[in-house]
């Protein structure tokens, strides 16, 4: 049986549809964190210097099985964006060095590629990706297109946050190797939204949030590095264990409240009750109906996501025109005004919608939506 909405502590008032962008800790596993703050708190010195070591490497183990990696290359960062910006400063990136990446790129990742470019001198190679997309094959056809002899890094969404689009990253990883050019997988919507098998997809890098669609406490986040690049990565911040190999170095950076990592595989046991099969089901299935509801309610569009593009991300098209700054105020009314909370996002020129479903989600959450923008909707705009 699948759990619903009582094992969450979400405020009953709100229709949550925000899922993607922060996920919300059951109330089982936020207990778990706080019996692992409270053994921390009785002795810090003996928790931090003598059993973590241990216990991070049980959730090391416990994670890299739910992956389907090999756990001597996962290590833990905070989130998805520092796992990226540490593949990224490391890359060796220099002067006419190409980096791909799609116009579905989320926005900090694509700053840290700014950054990158103008202090380097490489070259952003952007691949526009449709939405919604013709088939798989036609997505990896757009990102391997603009592969050239001087590509040094291809950067992937695993699922893509301005459109959660299901890149197929193992079909791209694989052209990648063939030609010799390094792709980093963008995996923060991934873990708990779809299954992964990093075995399978053979990155380079892949970097995922463990408290979004995990719905683990926050911060906890997963990166993984391929054979070849366990002995030259090492973390943003330098701390005791940088000389003692990858794994050493990334396991302590400074002081840090390891409760997070540490109620993880309270997490993995809570969804794993319930079979994933059959989460990963649910939350694809309500997330496409919701969003067709919303359509149909709205009277607006919701691009179709065929041939396993899709999963529980959708977008539905807004009923009339917006400007950014419209988007940010339609967000805030939305929460303010009607107690729904879900995103605007952009891509292609246009703003959506960006609908989440998790198993606290019903579709009662989707009909609030469309209310709502019926009522928000200017006097004469049509879609």
């Amino acid at each position: 049986m699948l759990p619903d909405a009582s094992a969450w502590a979400l405020d009953p008032g709100l229709a949550y549809l925000n899922h993607g962008g922060f996920g919300a800790t059951p109330l089982s596993v936020q207990a778990e964190q706080q019996r692992w703050r409270a053994a921390l708190e009785r002795n810090p010195t003996g928790f931090l210097v003598r059993q973590l070591p241990e216990l991070l490497e049980r959730v090391r183990g416990e994670v890299a099985g739910f992956l389907g990696a090999s756990p001597d290359g996962v290590v833990f960062v905070d989130n998805a964006t520092t796992g990226m910006q540490t593949v990224i400063a490391q890359t060796g990136l220099a002067p006419g060095d190409e980096v791909v990446v799609t116009d579905h790129c989320y926005p900090a990742v694509l700053a840290q590629l700014h950054r990158a470019a103008a202090s380097t001198g490489a070259v952003l190679q952007v691949a526009p990706v449709p939405v919604p997309a013709a088939s798989r094959a036609a997505v990896a056809e757009a990102v391997l297109s603009r592969l050239s002899g001087r590509t040094r890094l291809v950067i992937v969404d695993h699922v893509a946050s301005c459109s959660g689009m299901v890149f197929p990253v193992a079909q791209i990883a694989r052209e990648c190797r063939r030609q010799g050019v390094p792709v980093a997988v963008d995996g923060a919507h991934a873990p708990g939204q779809v299954p992964v098998d990093l075995t399978g997809i053979d990155p380079d890098f892949w970097v995922g949030n463990m408290h979004k669609w995990l719905c683990a406490p926050k911060a906890s986040a997963v990166l993984y590095a391929a054979p070849r690049w366990r002995d030259t990565l090492r973390p943003l911040v330098t701390s005791h264990g940088v000389t003692d190999g990858y794994q050493s170095a990334f396991d302590w950076t400074g002081t840090r409240d390891p409760s997070p990592l540490l109620a993880v595989p309270a997490v993995l046991a809570f969804f794993g009750q319930a079979g994933w099969p059959a989460v990963w089901q649910h939350n694809n299935d309500l997330a496409g109906q919701g969003a067709a509801l919303i359509a149909e309610l709205a009277g607006t569009s919701a691009p179709a996501a065929a041939d396993g593009l899709g999963a529980a991300m959708r977008l539905v098209g807004l009923p009339w025109p917006v400007t950014d700054d419209d988007a940010r105020a339609l967000e805030r009314h939305l929460l303010d005004a009607e107690g729904v909370v879900v995103p605007v996002t952009s891509h292609g020129g246009s703003h959506w919608l960006r609908v989440s479903a998790q198993l606290y989600n019903t579709l009662a959450d989707y009909e609030r939506l469309a209310a709502a923008l019926r009522r928000r909707q200017p006097a004469g705009a049509t879609g």
